[in-house]
């Protein structure tokens, strides 16, 4: 297949009753380096789905052998597996000078304060990715703080979904430094699900005053109480900018 762009695997079985084999489901070792070694041969392949399919960081170490040997994928979904901290180190790789990665998908897996400190080191040197999603993972405030940290003015991070996350005052401080400079030009940002407080939604109002380049937030569900104000605030100025951007500036 040298014309194949895109490949989505799920490992698993269907029509199954109450009594079935859990060794049916999830990717196992030789499926790992039968595919590694099939993305580290191919031309076109542009886009890999591998949600759900139980990869952990040893399974994900035996398809970095094929990854880092890619200079074409340019779109990666690893959502809803197992990958800790130590993967996303791993994954960090894929993220330097040279990547040509624009969409990395890394929602619902196990990933916490480290694995947000190893991605925001990764970034720094980043000028490919637009699209990340870390949604449902245990980031927590520090590793929401330094994840920010890394998207320094060399990022081009279009779109960022942290819902999930436990997030709170200091990863608030650093996304106020963020909206407040306006060197990144961060379209949508989702913050819901997390540990945000009034003051919190209050200062992000305050940053967001001179931005432009923001279009969309969610920041529901998160500790906010009475602060209906606040919330129409921002999404005036939400869609100040988009107005803005659909007339050309």
């Amino acid at each position: 297949l040298p014309n194949l762009t895109k490949i989505e695997m799920k490992y698993g079985a269907k029509k199954l009753g109450m009594k079935y084999d859990r060794m049916l489901f999830g990717m196992k070792v030789s499926d790992a380096y039968c595919l590694a070694k099939s993305i580290s041969q191919s031309e076109s392949l542009t886009t890999l789905i591998l949600q759900s399919n139980l990869i952990d960081d040893d399974l994900l170490r035996m398809l970095m052998t094929g990854l880092i040997k890619s200079s074409q994928i340019t779109s990666l979904d690893l959502a809803h597996n197992k990958i800790t901290n130590h993967g996303v180190r791993l994954l960090s790789k894929l993220l330097d000078k040279s990547s040509v990665l624009t969409s990395l998908n890394l929602a619902d897996n196990q990933i916490n304060t480290e694995g947000g400190r190893y991605l925001g080191r990764a970034l720094r040197a980043n000028e490919s990715l637009v699209d990340m999603n870390l949604r449902l993972n245990r980031l927590m405030d520090d590793g929401g703080r330094m994840l920010l940290e890394g998207l320094c003015d060399t990022c081009k991070i279009i779109h960022l979904n942290l819902s999930g996350n436990l997030l709170a005052r200091q990863t608030t401080i650093m996304l106020m430094h963020i909206l407040a400079e306006g060197n990144l030009l961060l379209e949508s940002l989702d913050l819901s699900c997390n540990e945000l407080t009034n003051r919190d939604l209050h200062d992000i109002a305050k940053a967001m005053e001179e931005n432009e380049a923001s279009i969309s937030m969610d920041l529901r569900l998160n500790r906010v109480t009475g602060e209906s104000a606040v919330y129409d605030t921002i999404q005036q100025i939400l869609r100040r900018n988009e107005l803005k951007a659909q007339s050309g500036g």
